[in-house]
């Protein structure tokens, strides 16, 4: 097994991997092992603190760092130079052969704890505690074995146990541990070094000797100066006062430093002890102090590195996590209590800052519009106190002024560069909420609509029985009498209820259309007169009609209407007179915003632009223009109506209608319809019956209508023109009544909406049985494909009707005798 580690300096990572055999090893590295033995065993008695007592052993270290970097490969070139110094050495009585195992076995020793370290996964940079703990630990149980070897073979020498043994054991044990750790380190490093010179295996980044570091290798003979100075009234303790500048050394540069440092400390402590103090002390103090010291510097060396490279590993993950939250689509704001500190890229776009850092500083509840602040505190009050906040939505205002933002947004407390702060995740819904919006107006224009539908079809019955009993009255009186005058009013007011019936009608498209093509410029032109008369003489009409503005189908009466309504209401936004505008063009449907499309697809349209130069629209009004029943005029001024029915009508004719405004210079309405084709040219129409006709009527009615005074008005009508009526109140009735009497009726006439079965249900069963019975339908209002797609409903009325119109109605209906 080959664990691998890991060759690191301070506040570095990964530059190369270990394994005991894994490292290149030639020629000149065994010759190097080879004379490196020889020279440090022949030093050693320059390190004897007593005769035969050493302070270290030096050949220990490097076979040490030989094993540990080589691996077994670095046993041949020790063993061999052992052997060389033993042959060259007196031997005296003891037999080479025994010298040579026991200087093997030796050997032996320290591969094994080479190998433990390899096993264990032992970084040789000692860049963590553990590989310090590591090492001290295998290689001193290497050096327990050789110690007992030593002392086996010298027993076996002398034929009997030495004098003192366990105390000569602990001597070469203590002798051979110091050495391993106050030199091996060192060697390794220097190893290291030298391999990252020639481009192989690692790759170590240079120790900068800048003037920080030569201050603090000068403080190495400094201290030891100092250390033997104090010796003679402090003793050997003074020699604490090294493990201060050494601590620096290894705090500030790491382990491999550490370890070069502590072979000068090693040699300037056992320097000083011989050559400053006079004294020679106890073996073991020196031996003690010199361990400790070596290995304090190793631990502070990798405490170093540990902490360089936590702090570059936090680094990195701040880095990854600044990039994520850059990245993140989300708008991410750190605040504390509403004053931003960090804000991404999204939350800049979302609040319309030039860039993140240009948010910072900001506060939230500045931005936020006055009825959103409330909130913003309340939820800044529930995040001091350590709680998340729920989903909220708020409005602010942009920072570029391009109006404001609609934010949903989350919040939890968040600890951010050790301060408490906020974390709030929020996201735009700007566009949602105005969706959202335009779907609950939609929905709000759709109920008002069929509102309005149904008070027209009541109020149309209503003026049906007003506007046919003052015409029986009227024909009953001389003209020119009081009386004659006041039910004349009272059928003028009924014609002016019946044309605001048709307006709310016409909002609510529901009202039957007089389809045909008609020609924009044309229907301009001719609405030009009445225009005149409506309009101030202070305001100038102008018209820009093109003649290939094309034909739209649509009811020509309600697109005059358009135009009028539209007229109306841009004299009204000119007061003090100006320039009434009217154009007419052909423009391609594709160069249309997608806001300005019409509902009918189309590759053109036919468009109609009123202009005027007054006063304007603000945005609170521009949004309710075609509400219904809103009006900026005075009350008894406007009925709210103008507009709605303008939106009404050209919606119901498949188009669209476009407002740009600015505030002091005027307002445009531009209507779209989609242009003709040769295609759509003969498309069928629906009309509506507006006879004249008068005559006596012959024939047997079947009078349908659910409404009492609408059905009596109506039968004394009919019953006056000479024909005979037969009454029902609903489908039911009626259709009881044809199960008798179909074969006598000569036509129908039945209201549309009606209770328990309405005309459009009766006309069904009447295309089925009797299909050759005519119905005429009557209606306050009516839905056209209701109508169109029924080819048993012969004509419609609308209501309110005049006499004749009813009258004519049924004779039109009658089949020719």
């Amino acid at each position: 097994m080959s664990p691998e580690g890991t060759m690191a300096g301070p506040g570095t990572g990964t530059t190369g991997t270990y394994s005991g055999d894994s490292h290149e090893f030639n020629v000149w590295v065994a010759v190097g092992l080879l004379v490196g033995w020889i020279v440090l065993g022949n030093i050693g008695p320059l390190f004897e603190l007593a005769p035969g007592v050493r302070a270290w052993y030096p050949p220990a270290a490097l076979l040490a760092a030989a094993v540990t970097w080589w691996g077994a490969r670095a046993l041949v070139p020790i063993i061999l130079a052992a052997s060389l110094s033993a042959m060259l050495a007196p031997m005296g009585s003891e037999p080479l052969w025994r010298v040579l195992v026991a200087s093997a076995l030796l050997k032996i020793a320290y591969w094994a704890g080479a190998r433990a370290l390899e096993r264990f996964g032992f970084d040789p940079s000692f860049s963590r505690t553990a590989d310090v703990a590591l090492f001290a630990t295998a290689f001193a149980a290497s050096a327990a074995v050789s110690a007992i070897v030593a002392v086996v073979a010298m027993r076996i020498t002398l034929g009997q146990p030495a004098p003192d043994e366990l105390l000569l054991m602990r001597s070469f044990w203590v002798g051979d541990i110091v050495a391993v750790l106050a030199l091996a380190p060192a060697m390794l490093v220097v190893i290291a070094w030298l391999t990252s010179m020639r481009g192989t295996d690692v790759h170590l980044p240079p120790i900068d000797w800048n003037r920080r570091n030569v201050a603090q290798a000068i403080s190495i003979p400094v201290a030891i100066l100092g250390a033997a100075a104090l010796s003679p009234s402090l003793g050997f303790f003074s020699y604490a006062l090294c493990f201060l500048p050494l601590g620096w050394i290894a705090l500030t540069h790491g382990p491999r430093v550490a370890a070069l440092a502590n072979v000068l400390f090693v040699l300037g402590a056992l320097a000083s002890v011989h050559d400053f103090t006079g004294t020679t002390p106890k073996s073991l103090e020196v031996q003690s102090f010199t361990a400790l010291l070596v290995v304090t510097g190793l631990m502070f060396g990798s405490v170093a590195d540990e902490r360089a490279r936590a702090f570059a590993l936090l680094a990195e993950s701040e880095e990854r996590y600044r990039n994520l939250v850059e990245l993140l689509p989300e708008p991410i704001i750190v605040h504390e209590r509403g004053r931003v500190l960090f804000a991404n890229g999204a939350a800049a776009t979302m609040l319309g800052a030039a860039s993140p850092a240009a948010l910072n500083g900001e506060n939230l509840a500045d931005l936020a519009l006055p009825q959103s602040r409330k909130l913003i505190d309340e939820r800044m009050d529930v995040l001091e106190s350590g709680r998340s906040v729920p989903l909220v939505r708020y409005t602010a205002r942009r920072l570029d002024n391009a109006g404001i933002v609609e934010i949903e947004s989350v919040s939890i407390p968040f600890p951010f560069q050790g301060r408490s702060t906020i974390l709030t995740v929020g996201r735009d819904v700007t566009a949602r909420v105005r969706l959202e919006d335009e779907l609950r107006h939609a929905q709000r224009m759709e109920a008002v609509g069929r509102l309005a539908g149904g008070v027209a079809h009541d109020f149309n019955n209503l003026l049906t029985v007003i506007t046919s009993y003052s015409e029986l009255i009227l024909a009953g009186l001389p003209e020119g009498t009081a009386l004659e005058q006041d039910v004349r009013e009272i059928h003028h007011a009924a014609d002016r209820a019946a044309a605001l019936t048709r307006q709310l009608l016409s909002f609510s498209r529901r009202q039957v259309l007089q389809t045909q093509p008609v020609d924009v410029s044309d229907a301009v032109r001719k609405t030009e007169g009445l225009l005149q008369r409506l309009i101030s003489p202070e305001i100038q009409i102008v018209s820009h009609l093109d003649p290939a503005a094309g034909r739209v189908l649509a009811d020509r009466g309600q697109i005059e209407q358009v135009i009028v309504n539209l007229a109306v209401n841009a004299r009204d936004a000119m007061p003090e007179g100006g320039t009434l505008t009217i154009e007419t063009h052909r423009v391609d449907a594709k160069n249309e915003p997608a806001t300005a499309r019409c509902s009918t697809q189309t590759t053109h349209y036919s468009s109609i632009v009123v202009r005027d130069t007054g006063v304007g629209i603000d945005s609170e009004t521009l949004r309710q223009i075609f509400d219904p029943f809103f009006t900026t005029k005075a009350i008894g001024q406007g009925t709210g109506l103008g507009l709605a029915t303008v939106h009404g009508i050209i919606e119901q004719a498949g188009g669209a209608v476009v407002v740009d405004t600015v505030l002091g210079q005027g307002t445009s309405f531009r209507v779209l319809l989609p242009t003709l084709t040769d295609s759509t040219e003969n498309m069928p129409e629906l009309r509506a019956i507006d006879a004249t006709v008068s005559g006596t009527g012959r024939g047997r009615v079947l009078l349908v209508e659910d409404e009492d005074a609408v059905r009596q008005i109506i039968l004394r009508t009919l019953v006056d023109a000479g024909y005979t009526v037969v009454e029902a109140v609903d489908g039911l009735d009626a259709l009881g009544i044809l199960e008798t009497q179909a074969s006598s009726l000569d036509v129908v006439l039945s209201d549309v909406a009606m209770p328990r079965m309405d005309g459009r249900q009766l006309a069904d069963h009447i295309r089925v049985r009797w299909p050759s019975l005519p119905v005429v339908m009557m209606s306050g209002f009516a839905n056209p494909d209701l109508v169109a797609s029924n080819p048993g409903i012969t004509l419609h009325l609308l209501k309110p009707f005049t006499t004749q119109t009813l009258v004519s109605a049924i004779h039109d209906a009658l089949p020719v005798r």
